[in-house]
């Protein structure tokens, strides 16, 4: 197994990747981050099906879907679904630390290489299997991230007080199992290996309802949707500027008052409508009838100067360009830019930031198969490698 005291964190720990779209993709891409060898296994002449779902990077022949869930990733052209492609995928687990798979339940011990059939090779591999659900009557339902999040309860949370269930522009049910999985495959490796996980999307995001939870069970009625406002705190909410949307986020009595000194208007202070959170709740429609035509006399950039300088909790809406136009984000150093095709990709890499190790940067992602060979070659006779390499 691994020694885990080198440059970066998993350095030296090699990972079989046999996931495609998002969950599985991003648990693996934060592993290689973190230092890892990932060997991304793809079927023949297809690969990950989000090599063909999205915008292509210039002239690259790459998606922007698939560049930004496997970048760095070695990539090996398997059909797991043969006798030869399940037998080479066993040959590379006998030295493999982690195997990462997110194919429906059943599916990798129909093909021989489940949990059982992989630890009779290697008792020490952690074998790491995203799904939609655990056991229970959805074992079987198709997870896509729309699902769970609505079985979940997020989107039932999300949106306008007046408004239908939304589901959160980010897909959450993905990203929330992706980042479970590395919590428990980084756990398992530290309790030195040999076990099996199972990261289900459904129950994950159920887990981050939290104080949304909470706040049910002390009620006892459901968390209602209510946009950007906060249920108990206000002024908490998006406001419209002169270009654009501001967040303001009073969380306090204190800080409130600075707010109403930063903005010229201590009357609102001494108005026995606002004094408290609790009155300022109450009052909510009385508070933004003052304050919405005041955030309109400004940008949204005026606004954050002001509260910077005032060290306000508040700031600009950005939308998914202009984020990585942020000086803060430039200057905090995790941005690789990257160039695909022609295209510029400033890419988001690890934001852990580790006083003794260091995480990866940019890299690149694979075009289908390019390691077969490479990665290959180590675990079979150079006959079966040329087969495998050429699709035979």
């Amino acid at each position: 197994m691994t020694d885990f005291h080198s440059t970066a964190p998993l350095e030296g720990v090699t990972v079989i990747d046999c996931t495609q779209m998002l969950s599985g993709p991003f648990a693996t891409q934060l592993l290689f981050e973190l230092g890892a060898d990932v060997v991304k296994i793809e079927r023949p002449g297809r690969g990950d099906i989000t090599r063909g779902v999205g915008h292509e990077l210039g002239d690259s022949g790459c998606t922007a879907y698939f560049a930004s869930l496997n970048r760095g990733k070695r990539s090996v052209a398997l059909d797991l679904s043969t006798d030869e492609g399940a037998a080479a995928l066993e040959r590379l687990a006998e030295t493999a630390d982690v195997l990462v798979e997110n194919y429906r339940p059943g599916t990798m011990d129909a093909w021989g290489i489940g949990y059982e059939d992989l630890r009779a090779v290697n008792e020490r591999l952690v074998y790491c299997s995203i799904s939609g659900f655990l056991e229970g009557p959805y074992r079987d339902l198709p997870a896509f991230d729309m699902v769970v999040q609505a079985l979940g309860g997020s989107m039932s949370v999300t949106g306008e007080a007046d408004g239908p269930p939304l589901r959160p522009g980010i897909p959450i049910g993905d990203i929330c199992a992706g980042m479970y999985a590395v919590v428990g495959i980084v756990t398992a490796l530290y309790a030195g290996g040999g076990q099996r996980i199972e990261v289900p999307m459904f129950e994950g995001l159920v887990s981050w309802l939290t104080e949304r939870a909470g706040r049910t069970f002390a009620t006892g009625e459901p968390y209602p949707r209510l946009g950007t406002v906060h249920p108990s705190l206000a002024p908490y909410r998006t406001f419209e500027t002169a270009d654009g949307w501001f967040a303001v986020a009073i969380g306090s009595d204190d800080t409130w008052r600075a707010f109403c000194e930063a903005i010229d208007r201590d009357d609102l202070v001494a108005d026995a409508r606002f004094a408290t959170a609790v009155d300022r709740v109450e009052h909510r429609d009385d508070l933004e009838a003052e304050l919405v035509p005041l955030f309109e006399r400004r940008t949204a950039d005026e606004w954050f100067d002001l509260f910077r300088e005032r060290g306000l909790p508040g700031a600009p809406v950005l939308d998914t360009r202009s984020v990585f136009e942020d000086p803060h984000l430039r200057g905090s150093g995790t941005l690789a830019d990257l160039e695909i095709g022609g295209v510029d990709f400033p890419i988001p890499t690890c934001p852990i930031d580790f006083s003794g190790t260091s995480t990866r940067p940019g890299h690149r992602p694979p075009s289908l198969g390019e390691h077969t060979e490479e990665v290959l070659s180590s675990v079979l006779a150079d006959e079966d490698v040329s087969r495998f390499a050429t699709g035979e």
